[in-house]
């Protein structure tokens, strides 16, 4: 057994309790049989005690009746009669000797003494118990004669009434305190109190320990409850002894403990036996139990640590129907839903849950064996990377579940296309990929116009026919790439190479990770280009055609790259709305452009600013605030900014976007909307945003000329639309003189483009505001 296993511990337990409840039984019989003990030796001593005084009174009796029968007898009484001292003597030493007495004395019946056996030294005195003789009966004391405890009988001798007292006295010797030892198995010690007496009388004793007793008693030690004479401990009781003669006679009795203890030890050790036995037989049960216990359960954890190595083919068989068998059958129900559940994680690992094909995971592993085994062929592994075109439009309109349910036709419908032998995955969101063998690269693109082929059909979902296009990429193994990762990447960007050329399909085409990494570049590096002020602003200005003077400037931001240097907007502002960073740089344009403006008006320049906002920007509810607070911390009235939005942009959550366009444009801001004409909303929706200006997009403004006719109608009508709806008119882009007769013929409110002024850094709007005519020079009467 392992020392340190469930088992042993197990077993250390039920030994220890065991063992701690066999001690908890001897301690509380050691316990509670000397608190019997001293209890049972405390009744023994008082009941010796009482025994002593029976056994006294019962010999005073004995004693009484001898005497009376010795007085009774005729010579004794004749030879009281003769009053002749002597012979008087001689019948008291017979009487004394008939009845084993130690002293006699005839008494007067006045109570004096007239003859004794000692000797006459008593003759002619008063006799020393007087109470004896006060009565006319036989009595009987214990009185202290002669340093001695004696036992007094006195008889009247009767011829016929009483002519005298006889006395006969009795020692009490060891032969008296025997008869109680014997009795009651105590101990008995008598002595005086007298200080002329020696302390201990008699005593039964050895002799060792009567010593050891007397020279306690004679060095006026108390005697305790227990004392301890010589290797044994007595528990003691000191009894007085009523006298006659008022002398004190104390009476010891002693139990020896150890003795009294013999039959509690004898029965602690037939208990510690008997405890020890079935202690040995309860440690046997025990380790038979804890194996019982440990068996299955040591088979549950062998079969934990197969469960955890991924076996769940063996089931632990424990042949019991308690606890442990419900467990064990518990435990091979829990290993065969693990294995269940494994097996459903491990397909939802890698599969896509919405539409049950292959995920990225494995379509990667896939692609990764399918090169291998290519290598060793050499044969062609292609794969085409597909993207939905408009596919977020759809869901943004048509709603989220129903652009799950054109995923997962979408699916259906490509491995309906595509050989038994081929693979397609969803890769996430709306993009999903084909993996096939290929003896020649003219056969991918076969596969890849069949795939178009294949989504031309209409999708009709929920009564709604919704036409579905997708933009793919196409690459080879090992003409693009030697490995799975760079043959998806190299898709990837063949795939969007077609979505820019708004074609079907593209082949991947050497060079074009050039592109991918820059573009990665750039929006890595974005985010520390705003931190590290690596952005500019440069400003167009915008002039007002009825009076022919600036009255705003469009911030528009610029990049100074130091590899790729100076960036145009379109190159990294969709970057940044593709990362989520297009916030920061809109904060740090609005913040530039209004602390510029601010210091042209402090120069003396009634002139405005605009900014563009970002689709995103509008959905940030924070913005009114943060434009107000900027607004204020430089004084500049909300009424010299503009804000220009395009209609595409509202139109993902118009109910949203209409909330903090009010609340902008509550704050005294000009909203405006932005390359008017490219967007797809509806009139009836521009009706209800809270705008002031419209800006028609540049590509009908750029070519404006007499010539360009259809221009020139939607230019117009745009005009006309625009102050119909109570709005001003902006055109952007105008580059030529004949352009702005147009517009001013038409009745266009302003204009700017390179015809006016390319865009220029603010110190220098300031020098083209001076110098330019079409600048707003100080103290201007401005037409706005």
């Amino acid at each position: 057994m392992r020392r340190g296993s469930f088992q042993a511990r197990l077993l250390t337990l039920m030994v220890c309790a065991l063992v701690l409840l066999v001690a908890a039984t001897l301690t509380a019989v050691h316990v509670a049989g000397n608190r019997n003990l001293r209890h049972t030796l405390t009744d023994e001593l008082g009941v010796g005690a009482r025994v002593l005084n029976r056994i006294l009174a019962a010999r005073g009796r004995q004693l009484t009746d001898a005497a009376r029968v010795g007085a009774a007898d005729f010579a004794f009484r004749e030879a009281i009669a003769s009053a002749d001292r002597p012979t008087i003597t001689s019948a008291l030493t017979n009487l004394g000797a008939r009845v084993d007495g130690d002293a006699v004395f005839l008494l007067s019946l006045d109570g004096s003494v007239d003859a004794d056996t000692l000797g006459g030294q008593f003759v002619g005195r008063p006799f020393f118990v007087p109470s004896l003789v006060a009565g006319s009966q036989a009595g009987a004391a214990i009185v202290t004669f002669d340093h001695r405890p004696f036992q007094l009988v006195v008889v009247p001798v009767l011829a016929p009434q009483p002519i005298a007292w006889v006395c006969i006295g009795f020692k009490i010797d060891e032969a008296v305190l025997e008869d109680v030892r014997r009795l009651t198995a105590l101990e008995l010690s008598l002595w005086a109190a007298d200080p002329a007496a020696p302390p201990l009388l008699i005593s039964t004793l050895p002799q060792e320990k009567r010593l050891a007793l007397g020279e306690r008693t004679a060095d006026k030690v108390a005697i305790a409850e227990t004392v301890r004479l010589g290797s044994d401990t007595y528990q003691t009781m000191l009894q007085p002894i009523e006298t006659g003669d008022g002398s004190a006679i104390n009476v010891l009795l002693q139990r020896s403990l150890e003795e009294a203890r013999g039959p509690l030890r004898r029965l602690e050790l037939q208990i510690f036996a008997l405890s020890s036995v079935a202690l040995l037989l309860a440690i046997v049960a025990a380790i038979f139990f804890a194996r019982g216990v440990t068996s299955p359960l040591r088979r549950l954890a062998e079969a934990a640590q197969r469960i955890g190595s991924g076996d769940y083919s063996a089931l632990v068989g424990v042949p019991h129907d308690d606890e442990i068998g419900q467990l064990a059958a518990a435990f091979n129900r829990m290993g065969t839903e693990i294995s269940a559940r494994e097996e459903q994680i491990r397909h939802q690992g890698s599969h896509d849950s919405l539409t049950g094909l292959p995920n990225r995971r494995l379509f990667l592993d896939h692609l990764a064996t399918w090169i291998a085994s290519a290598k060793r062929r050499g044969t062609l592994v292609g794969m085409v990377m597909m993207d939905l075109d408009r596919f977020k439009e759809i869901n943004d309109t048509l709603g989220h579940s129903l652009g799950d349910d054109l995923l997962v036709e979408m699916g259906r419908r490509l491995r309906q296309t595509i050989r038994e032998s081929d693979t397609v995955a969803r890769l996430g969101g709306d993009e999903f990929a084909v993996m096939f063998e290929s003896a020649a690269a003219a056969n991918a693109v076969e596969i890849a116009q069949r795939l178009g082929r294949a989504l031309e059909a209409p999708f009709t979902l929920g009564g709604v026919s919704i036409d579905v296009k997708a933009s793919m990429g196409i690459a080879l193994y090992p003409l693009h790439a030697e490995d799975a990762g760079t043959l998806m990447k190299r898709a990837d960007i063949a795939m969007y190479q077609a979505k820019r050329n708004h074609n079907a399909y593209a082949l991947y085409e050497s060079g074009r990770d050039e592109h991918s990494l820059r573009r990665l570049a750039i929006i890595s590096e974005l985010r520390q280009a705003v931190a590290s002020e690596a952005l500019e602003l440069h400003f167009q200005p915008k002039i007002d055609i009825a009076t022919e003077r600036a009255i705003h400037a469009e911030a528009l931001v610029r990049w100074r790259h130091p590899v790729h240097g100076m960036l145009p907007p379109d190159e990294f502002i969709p970057l940044a709305e593709q990362a989520g960073d297009i916030g920061i740089i809109t904060k740090w344009v609005l913040k530039r452009a209004i602390e510029d403006c601010a210091g042209w008006n402090r120069a003396g320049f009634d002139l405005g600013v605009a900014v563009n906002l970002s689709a995103l920007d509008i959905y940030d509810a924070g913005l009114p605030a943060l434009i107000g607070a900027l607004l204020h911390d430089q004084g500049l009235q909300p009424s010299k900014l503009v804000l220009e939005i395009t209609e595409s942009a509202v139109m993902r959550d118009a109910a949203y976007a209409l909330r903090i366009l009010r609340d902008v444009k509550g704050r005294g801001i000009t909203l405006a909307i932005d390359d008017f004409g490219t967007g797809y909303s509806s009139l009836a929706h521009l009706k209800r945003l809270p705008v002031d200006e419209l800006k028609i997009d540049k590509s009908f403004v750029v070519n404006l000329s007499e010539e360009t006719l259809d221009d020139g109608v939607i230019v117009r009508s745009t005009i006309d639309l625009g102050h119909n709806m109570g709005l001003k008119v902006v055109a952007e882009g105008l580059e030529s003189s004949e352009g702005f007769g147009i517009l001013k013929r038409f009745g266009c409110d302003m204009a700017q483009g390179y015809f006016i002024s390319h865009p220029i850094p603010s110190p220098q709007l300031l020098d083209w505001m001076d110098k330019s005519p079409w600048g707003a020079r100080p103290g201007a009467s401005l037409s706005t």
